[in-house]
């Protein structure tokens, strides 16, 4: 995934053996840097490499509370890899010691870098589930490009209609209560997309609240793999099926 300003971003693969489809801050790594150079009686970065900053993962939970931040340096004081600041403060427990759900996304900001993900491809289906009415970030977690027709929203009641009127009397979704956003690479913000079981639309993906049909269809729209997207929808579960490997 590659960032030229704050975007979003989730691994691709999970951790090998794992059986849940996490992956672990060890998995992800950054390329798209030169080489650094340093000075050989100081031993301080001259040219290429990553200083403190230049790179910057920042998580989000379920509920779209900020976590902790994590920077990659490459710099010649400190070897190529994860640090807890910008100063390169070692994590407690080491890279390896921080989970990333499956599915989970994160702000990632690295003009021209790019962030890689290794592991095991994950077999199974991922429950992405909002506890808050907060926007967190979530991500397709597969290593292969899928179609927003490919997602879907679980976690509601059965909509109830009105026999007479056929509006929803409760249950379902109604047009707002779960949103998609998408960022590019640059961090600019693009199309929204809705999830609406109401009973005068099928449950589905559309372009607006009021429902109005997305041009092309859903399977128009694109998700890259590890691309990541602002999710809205309080106690409601996004799904992101396992990739078709055949």
């Amino acid at each position: 995934m590659n960032a030229s300003g704050a975007t979003m971003a989730a691994g691709s693969f999970m951790t090998v053996s794992a059986n849940d489809g996490s992956l672990t801050l060890a998995d992800l790594s950054v390329t798209g840097y030169a080489a650094p150079v340093y000075d050989d009686d100081e031993g301080e970065l001259i040219s290429g490499g990553v200083i403190g900053g230049q790179f910057l993962l920042r998580f989000l939970n379920s509920s779209g509370v900020a976590e902790a931040r994590y920077y990659w340096i490459d710099d010649g004081e400190h070897a190529a890899g994860w640090y807890s600041s910008v100063g390169g403060d070692a994590i407690p427990g080491g890279a390896s010691s921080v989970s990333i759900d499956a599915g989970k996304a994160a702000w990632i900001a690295g003009n021209g870098l790019t962030l890689q993900s290794a592991g095991a491809v994950n077999e199974n289906d991922i429950a992405f589930v909002t506890r808050g009415s907060g926007a967190s970030a979530v991500g397709n977690a597969t290593p292969l490009q899928l179609t927003l027709g490919k997602l879907s929203v679980t976690g509601y009641a059965d909509p109830v209609y009105d026999d007479d009127e056929g509006e929803l009397i409760s249950g379902g979704v109604i047009g707002g209560q779960f949103l998609l956003r998408f960022l590019n690479s640059s961090g600019i913000a693009e199309a929204r997309y809705y999830w609406i079981d109401d009973g005068e639309h099928a449950a589905g993906w559309y372009s607006s609240v009021g429902g109005d049909a997305i041009p092309g269809g859903v399977n128009s729209v694109t998700v890259p793999a590890g691309k990541g997207m602002w999710v809205a929808g309080s106690g409601l579960t996004l799904r992101i099926p396992a990739p078709e490997l055949n």
